[in-house]
């Protein structure tokens, strides 16, 4: 239905825009006007997203009480802890996570899985959230020796 109406809005535009040379004209104006507003306001919207990774540095996203448990197939597992943001000013809204397990066998460890997820918070200045995220890995990481596993914070995106 909605499309039906701007489609016979638009059908009256044109035939309005033929007959009326100075309705052209206004139109056009009003067309560039609109162009331009609208190429400004999606320039804005991209500097802001690229703002919002350069808020807050990655130190200042403090990851605790890691933990981890097998998820609910043979290639994911469930981690889970506690980010703090320790922003004066920011709030965060999403932190980029990377997992690693690493295989250690003889004082010699090497890297059978690594993966990276988006954690979705919401953490004001100066306070912490637990979370709990399942981790799909690529391929099934085979651990012959000790399974250590390493967390970092790669991206912090704030407001």
């Amino acid at each position: 239905m909605l499309r039906i109406a701007i489609f016979v809005l638009l059908v009256i535009i044109i035939l309005v825009a033929v007959n009326f040379p100075k309705f052209r004209r206004t139109l056009g104006v009003t067309l560039m006007l609109m162009i331009g507003a609208i190429g400004v306001i999606i320039w804005q919207d991209t500097q802001e997203r690229e703002l919002e990774f350069e808020r807050i540095y990655v130190k200042q996203a403090q990851l605790s009480q890691m933990q981890v448990r097998p998820g609910l197939n043979s290639r994911s597992f469930v981690v889970s802890g506690r980010i703090q943001n320790v922003a004066q000013k920011y709030t965060i809204f999403s932190v980029m996570l990377q997992a690693t397990i690493k295989d250690c066998e003889d004082q010699t460890c090497k890297i059978v899985g690594q993966e990276d997820i988006m954690v979705p918070l919401k953490i004001p200045p100066d306070q912490a959230r637990d979370f709990s995220v399942t981790i799909p890995f690529s391929g099934v990481p085979k651990v012959r020796g000790e399974a250590v596993w390493d967390y970092k914070i790669l991206l912090v995106r704030a407001r």
